[in-house]
Order: C-alpha cells, then structure tokens, then sequence
C-alpha cells in the first residue's frame, strides 16, 4: 500500500478532469473521470466512497473561503455549428 505521508502532488502527473459519471449498487460504487476523450473507470467500497466524498467536500469548503463561493451557472457556450449555417 501507498504511503501518503511519502507523496508529492507535485511530482505526479496530472491530467484535466472535466466530468465524471457513475452510479452504485448496495456493495459497490462505480464512477468514471471524464478528462477529454478519455475515460478512467474505478470501483469502491460504500465506506471508501463515503471517505472520498468527506474529503472532497472539506476540500470545496476550504477553497470557497479562501477564494469565495464557486459559481456553478453553467457557461453559454454557443456550438460552433448554428441553425443559420444549414441551408
């Protein structure tokens, strides 16, 4: 097992997270991470899903008071094809 205390974040490679999708039966969680076109797909544990959930939240709430609260509208992003191009 990976000892965290012996990781540097720094030194990891990282790729852009842009979604994630999932679902859960009663044993197990399923989620994928989105970055682009891939795709990276995991299975947990109800209580390491929990865990992952806890610290993810602790994470929000330490950014948002120090840089505000996140604004979750969703951008207008028009698509690069647009009703008048068809003729």
């Amino acid at each position: 097992m990976i000892d965290p205390t012996k990781i540097n974040l720094n030194e990891l490679p990282k790729k852009f997270c842009d979604g994630a999708i999932g679902g859960y039966a009663k044993d197990l969680f399923s989620f994928a991470i989105t970055s682009g076109n891939n795709l990276d797909s995991f299975a947990t544990t109800p209580q390491i899903m929990k865990s992952i959930a806890i610290w993810i939240n602790k994470q929000v709430a330490e950014y948002e008071k120090q840089f505000g609260e996140i604004d979750m509208t969703p951008p207008l992003i028009q698509s690069p094809i647009q009703a008048a191009d068809l003729k």
